[in-house]
Parts: structure tokens; sequence; C-alpha cells
């Protein structure tokens, strides 16, 4: 009996052995709805390019990716105190650089800022200045052009998400609503029945690199050099955009081209 309790402990012992190292071995990243590149379905299930390319470079140093659902505000804030891994869609800047090792970029992608208008307003914003006239909403934490980010004359209003900005746009809450992802936020008004908007003549044009951000308090940061690596070399040898094809979307260029700015 003694030899059975002593084997049994044993193989308890290497099981969690097992565990431990598996457990190294696991990232654990967040997604949001940022279609069509991140989609959450019904149940939280996801898919979309971006989960399939941090998926397969994580797969080839032998991690795998643990993903959860999470708004984005929450995921920045777990970026900085390291409970979380990594996190698709960052946008580079300079407070960011404080806490987020930037993997990448896979590409880069015309971001332009639009702003969202009722219609017949869109020759209310035709130029930069003339958002100092208005109450703008803004997504929480999400980062737009820096001029605008810093700007202390423009009113802006905050709202956790595109849903939360789009009843206060409907309810008159403020006049206009600062979009980086317009097709998104399309989405929203058509889920909601809402059919009287459209976008102001003025827009800032800008390109902008598509990073995964990584947490420097991550457990895993030294893996950051090999996987950024790794995803240097999909992007330049055509992987990134075999995947983003495979799911119908519009592939990220691999080299930037020089934006105008702002029209």
């Amino acid at each position: 009996m003694n030899i059975f309790r002593i084997v049994l402990s044993f193989l308890i012992c290497l099981g969690a052995m097992g565990q431990v190292v598996a457990d190294d071995k696991v990232l654990q990243a967040d997604y949001r709805p940022r279609p069509p590149e991140m989609v959450v379905a019904e149940g939280e299930r996801i898919s979309g390019p971006l989960k399939e390319i941090l998926e397969e470079a994580a797969g080839k140093h032998g991690y795998q990716v643990v993903w959860r659902v999470v708004p984005f505000p929450r995921s920045l804030h777990d970026l900085e105190t390291g409970e979380v891994d990594i996190v698709p869609r960052v946008i580079q800047s300079p407070e960011r650089d404080a806490f987020v090792s930037f993997l990448g970029p896979i590409g880069y992608q015309d971001k332009d800022i639009q702003f969202l208008v009722r219609k017949g307003q869109e020759g209310r914003i035709k130029t930069y200045d003339d958002l100092m006239a208005m109450v703008v909403g803004v997504k929480l934490k999400t980062a737009y052009f820096e001029a605008f980010d810093k700007d202390t004359r423009i009113r802006k209003e905050t709202a956790a998400d595109d849903h939360n900005l789009a009843r206060m746009f409907i309810g008159g809450r403020f006049e206009t609503v600062a979009l980086l992802d317009r097709s998104a936020m399309e989405g929203v008004l058509a889920g909601l029945g809402f059919k009287d908007y459209s976008f102001a003549e003025y827009r800032f044009r800008q390109q902008i690199g598509n990073f995964f951000g990584m947490s420097k308090k991550s457990p895993h940061a030294d893996l950051f050099p090999a996987l950024n690596e790794t995803l240097r070399d999909m992007s330049l040898k055509g992987r990134v955009t075999e995947l983003y094809k495979i799911h119908g979307v519009e592939a990220p260029l691999i080299h930037a081209v020089p934006s105008p700015g702002g029209t």
C-alpha cells in the first residue's frame, strides 16, 4: 500500500510539473470586435486574420494562445500591469511606449480619422479648426492622431465603446464622433436601425502600422525578439497577406506610403 501511495504521489507530481511547463508556454491575449480583422460572434466566438497570424507565429516557438474578449480600455490597463501578454492592433504612441513593446508592424493601413455627423451637416466640419466649436464624442483610451489627442481646446466626451458612442450621438449628447474604424461604427448604427448620419468633409488622412502590443511586464517578455522576427518574416514572405485573403479581408501594405495628412 505504501508503495502504491508513493507511486501515485510521484505521478501526481509529474502531472503538476507538466502543467507548469504547459502554462509556461501559454500567451494570454485579448480580443475585441474590430471587424473585419477581429470578429466576435455570439457566444464570444472569435475569428479573423489577426487571431490566426498571432497563433501561427506563437506556434512556431512552441507557444499556444489563450484568448479572452474584453473592452480595449481593460486591455490597455492590463498591458500596463502585465496581466495580459499580447493585444492585437495597438496603435503606437509615446505614452504607450512606456509599458508596451510593439510587435511588427505586420503591415501598414490607411486609417483616416473621420467625423460622424447628421445628414446635411457634412459642411459643418470643413477644417480641423471647425472642431473647436463642437462637442466631439471619442472612445475611451483610443489614439486618433497626436494633434487631436493632445488638443485641450476641443471639448471631448468619452464613451467606453462604439455602441455607447452611437447611442449618445443618436440621443444628441454630442454633435460629431471621431472615428478610427468607420466600418465598425456603420455596423453598429445599422444594428440600431439608425440611418440619419453622414460624414464630415474634413478628415485626417494617415497611414499607421498594424502592431501587436506586448506587455513589457509580461512573464514572456524575453520572447519578444524572436516573435517579432517571426511576424516580420511572415509579412515579408506573404504569409500575412495569405491569411488576410483567406478571411476575405484586404491585407495591409508591407511598406508605408507617405500620407498627406488632414484635408
